[in-house]
């Protein structure tokens, strides 16, 4: 029997700030919602997505390789599926999982999962039979895709046309986002058989992929479509604040490295949304079903550095309202899914280094139900404001793509040491600091910015790193 851990009464938090300061005063004329709060799982680790069968049945799977089952109440406690060739790393392992459109018919489910070949990481999309609660017959769909411990994807799912869409990062290689002749920082789309559609934007150029759908990303880790307009959503992450959230075009270049936050440049996509300071986006559903009326249609987006799950409220593609639910109740919450129910469910993902401090008890799948209870939580308002400018110096720079690591004053954080001082393990000297930005320390989770930003920027970079670290 099912434990109700938690009554909550959560006044929903609202409107998130576009740009990168806010103000917070109280929220009194806000429309109460209540909720209970269902653990369904524990002790688990990240678990990555979450997906329902037709028979109601839940699927989730746990980054380092388990696929789970979840039935009548009860998890099932052996795996139906261990993935032998894992490689789970910081942020690697068993990513997305989505069942077929047509699964009563055929019973695929699909998943990616990050491995290890030639002493490097890749990332493949794997075709599974679901048969008497295993998964069997493994076909790879593609694979050889270039992975990092971070950014590396990988969200799938199914759009209206039948087509699987699936989500990679830059694998800490920024200027990857640009070449259509790599896979990362994309926006993938191929038919249920791996094969490439007919009508993808670049099938007949022989210089880049063709199962492109988009790119210029980042690292998207949230897919889902408008259940009217069929419109494509996605939600990716930013630098240094610069989340994003866009809308999905076909043959579209979104601009990372090039452009970000609200810059903006010919032939690159601008964000629809954008949040600074940094909520960390995950996955993001539509709002389908009828038990929370004043949520249908609203998008829905699973936050990680925020802790968060932001609802967003629009009307023919514009926004009306944003409002926040769970605000630190849960920690990092990485999936949310509307049940056949139409309750919500969600995963947390706070056995998550670095970002995390990986103490048990792990990770939970959650179920939120309505309720006429209430009991008295602060509620808060967050007032956005317009678009901001900005100059595009080093401090600047520096701010919007290292600062996250190193900290503003390169006082580092809780999992990068400080380099005040000059305290430079990879060499304190100018030419040593140029040769760092410029190719990154991937294993370590440093990008490489050569060919992403110019070689004055780089430049200006380390001689802004120089002077800072006396200061």
């Amino acid at each position: 029997m099912i434990k109700t851990k938690y009554l909550i009464y959560l006044a929903f938090i609202s409107a998130f700030a576009f740009a990168s300061s806010f103000t917070a005063k109280n929220n009194k004329d806000e429309t109460n919602v209540f909720f209970k709060i269902d653990t369904l799982a524990s002790n688990l680790t990240v678990p990555w997505q979450i997906t329902f069968l037709p028979d109601r049945t839940m699927l989730f799977t746990e980054r380092p390789g388990q696929v789970r089952l979840y039935r009548n109440g009860k998890l099932k406690e052996k795996p139906i599926l261990s993935v032998n060739d894992i490689k789970a790393e910081t942020k690697t392992g068993l990513l997305g999982m989505v069942i077929h459109p047509a699964f009563n018919k055929n019973h695929f489910i699909y998943i990616a999962h990050n491995y290890g070949k030639n002493n490097r990481l890749w990332l493949r999309v794997v075709r599974y039979e679901f048969k008497n609660d295993t998964l069997i017959h493994p076909k790879t769909l593609i694979e050889q895709i270039p992975a990092a411990r971070n950014h590396t994807g990988c969200r799938l799912i199914f759009g209206p046309d039948q087509k699987l869409y699936i989500s990679t990062g830059d694998a800490d290689q920024p200027i990857l986002a640009q070449d259509l002749k790599t896979y990362n920082g994309k926006i993938l789309r191929i038919n249920d058989d791996g094969s490439i559609p007919a009508d993808n934007p670049f099938v007949k150029n022989d210089t880049a992929h063709k199962e492109i759908w988009s790119y210029g990303h980042r690292n998207p880790q949230g897919l889902t479509f408008e259940p009217v307009s069929k419109q494509f959503y996605a939600t990716e992450h930013g630098p240094t604040g610069g989340d994003e959230v866009n809308i999905i075009e076909k043959g579209a270049n979104y601009g990372w490295p090039v452009i970000h936050h609200q810059e903006s440049k010919a032939g690159m996509k601008t964000p629809f949304l954008e949040y600074t300071p940094s909520i960390g986006p995950s996955e993001a559903t539509f709002y389908k079903g009828n038990t929370f009326p004043q949520s249908k249609n609203n998008l829905l987006i699973a936050c990680l550095r925020d802790e968060s799950v932001l609802r967003i409220e629009m009307d023919k593609g514009k926004v009306l309202k944003q409002e926040v639910l769970l605000k630190k109740q849960y920690g990092r919450i990485r999936s949310i899914v509307v049940g056949p129910d139409g309750y919500l469910y969600i995963s947390t993902s706070n056995f998550d280094m670095p970002e995390s401090k990986g103490e048990r008890p792990y990770d939970m799948i959650l179920r939120l139900r309505p309720s006429t209870t209430k009991n008295n939580q602060i509620a808060q308002t967050i007032t956005s404001n317009n678009k901001t400018t900005t100059t595009a110096g080093p401090a600047m720079m520096f701010k919007q793509l290292c600062a996250s690591c190193h900290g503003d004053k390169l006082q580092g954080s809780a999992t990068v040491y400080s380099l005040v001082g000059g305290k430079f393990k990879h060499g304190a000297d100018k030419q040593s600091i140029i040769n760092n930005i410029s190719n990154g320390i991937i294993d370590k989770g440093m990008p490489a910015w050569n060919g992403a930003i110019s070689k004055k920027d780089i430049e200006s970079l380390a001689d802004y790193m120089l002077r800072v670290k006396n200061e």
